[in-house]
C-alpha cells in the first residue's frame, strides 16, 4: 500500500468536485449542532486498483456523530481514479479532512 504514488488517486473532477460532493451530501448531526461541536474529522482510506474506497478509518475524531457522518458520505462516493506507480494501478492510502463548521 503506497502513501505516495507517482500518480495519486483522484476523485473524478478533482478536488473542487470532491468538496462539492461533501457539501451537497453532508448532513450536520443534530447532536453536534446542539452541543456546538465544530472541527475537522480526518478520514483515512485506501483507493484500490479499481478505484474503490476500502478500509475507511477515522484518523482524527471530533465525535458527536460527525465522524460517522463523514464516513457515511465517503462510502456513498463513486469510484476514484486509482493511483499509479510505473504506469500500473496500485493500492494507495489517502487522508482527507472533512470540516464541520456551524453558521
Amino acid at each position: 500500500i503506497y502513501t505516495w504514488a507517482e500518480e495519486m488517486p483522484k476523485f473524478p473532477g478533482g478536488d473542487s468536485e470532491l468538496m462539492k460532493f461533501f457539501s451537497q451530501n453532508l448532513v450536520y448531526p443534530e447532536i453536534a449542532k446542539r452541543a456546538g461541536v465544530e472541527g475537522k474529522v480526518i478520514l483515512s482510506f485506501i483507493v484500490d486498483k479499481n478505484g474503490n474506497i476500502v478500509d475507511v478509518k477515522v484518523a482524527k475524531s471530533i465525535g458527536a456523530g460527525c465522524d460517522e457522518e463523514a464516513m457515511r458520505v465517503l462510502k456513498i462516493m463513486s469510484r476514484w481514479i486509482p493511483g499509479k506507480q510505473n504506469g500500473n494501478p496500485v493500492l494507495t492510502r489517502i487522508n482527507i479532512p472533512v470540516v464541520f463548521k456551524l453558521r
